[in-house]
């Protein structure tokens, strides 16, 4: 008799799992989406106020884009058709780096197929055995998955702890040290202290790598970030397309050599097909209006619509003016009967559970636009208000 049991099918595993998500309330099924043009977004067949997308600037809709993006597909076609390395290093894509370059005040930029990709190519290209990365607890999972990728030392600090990187940097040594961390945290939303993380690195000869996925365009001078912001200029600095600037992929703001390097040994940027030419223009076109007065603009009223929000439900978090407001719950059950009750208001508001984030720590993530107008968000604190009494 084989000393072994009988062999599971992946299908009778995968049942297995999928109960036990079910039990724990934790099991994910994506909503279906239509968005209509200039018409409410449109979730399971019902119109309801989008306070969940990351369109933070509503840019993602604009004839402006639209245009770009539909001029280039009668230029060039629906797809890359290649990797960048093999045929699909269309002249767009290098004018999207130069655009990107100019805007971010960088020496070089290269781009990734989105922010997944970037943190992953970047972190799995540029670190390795030997070499020690200290990253915060509340990182996105692209970045911890780069750091196991990068099979370097990994040193985790507890959630914008300074003095924790200060240890950590004292206490170790190795080939290379690099500290990462995200800026403006996509599901906190509070941002890290830049300038002094900075400083930190500085003292200890360390390179520091920042993720401005949540904050490039919608914050800072010119929509470049909380480092700009704090007049820091990091050896890294990852930033994504398809949140506030309304379009899709990502890039990462470096010198030329790492520029170069990421050609040769980032495998998810060499090993995938490029973004459609027509992504790439729209994405130039963004960069054009968040620079200018527009760009202002929209910014303005997103800090202004996130006070208000903030001025009725005391309960939110986040920083004061940033457009992700998280209502912490805690309990995995009670932030979807919340979310579902949401929803049959008329307000599409997403419950974040484990492993997204920490286990007792479910939230509403509550997404501001710049573009909600006065009576929306009126309907929305309303709503988020019995929100807060329903998971009390």
């Amino acid at each position: 008799m084989s000393r072994y049991s009988a062999p599971v099918s992946l299908d009778d595993d995968a049942r297995a799992q999928l109960q036990e998500l079910e039990a724990a309330h934790r099991l994910r099924t994506p909503r279906v989406v239509d968005r209509p043009r200039g018409s409410p977004l449109v979730v399971d067949g019902r119109g309801v106020l989008d306070l969940a997308s990351n369109d933070y600037l509503s840019l993602a809709g604009d004839p402006r884009l639209v245009a770009a993006a539909r001029a280039a597909l009668d230029e060039h076609g629906v797809g890359a058709t290649a990797s960048r390395l093999i045929a699909g290093n269309d002249r767009v894509h290098v004018e999207l780096e130069r655009a990107l370059a100019d805007w971010m005040r960088a020496p070089a930029v290269r781009t990734f197929g989105s922010g997944y990709a970037a943190n992953v190519g970047v972190l799995s290209a540029l670190l390795g055995p030997g070499d020690v990365i200290i990253s915060d607890e509340l990182n996105h999972a692209s970045i911890i998955d780069g750091c196991r990728l990068a099979r370097a030392q990994v040193i985790v600090y507890a959630h914008r702890d300074l003095d924790a990187v200060e240890r950590a940097l004292a206490a170790t040594a190795g080939r290379r040290r690099l500290v990462v961390s995200e800026t403006l945290f996509s599901m906190d939303g509070d941002v890290a202290d830049v300038a002094a993380l900075a400083a930190t690195c500085k003292r200890h000869d360390a390179a520091l790598m920042l993720d401005e996925a949540h904050a490039i365009a919608a914050r800072g001078p010119e929509g470049r970030g909380e480092a700009a912001a704090a007049g820091v200029v990091p050896d890294l600095l990852v930033g994504t397309c398809g949140k506030a600037l309304g379009s899709y992929g990502a890039f990462v703001a470096t010198t030329p050599a790492i520029a170069q390097l990421l050609w040769n040994r980032a495998r998810s940027l060499v090993f995938s097909t490029a973004l459609p030419p027509s992504i790439a223009a729209a994405t130039r076109a963004a960069i054009e209006i968040v620079r200018g007065s527009d760009g202002d603009q929209r910014r303005g009223r997103l800090a202004e619509a996130a006070r208000f929000v903030r001025g009725r439900i005391g309960a939110l978090g986040g920083v004061a003016d940033g457009a992700i407001a998280p209502l912490l719950v805690g309990d995995d059950r009670r932030v979807m009967d919340a979310s579902a009750t949401l929803f049959e208001r008329g307000v599409f508001v997403q419950g974040i559970r484990y492993p997204t984030v920490p286990a007792d720590t479910a939230r509403l993530r509550v997404s501001l636009r710049s573009g909600l107008t006065t009576d929306q968000l009126e309907l929305a604190t309303h709503a988020l208000d019995d929100a807060v009494s329903q998971t009390r």
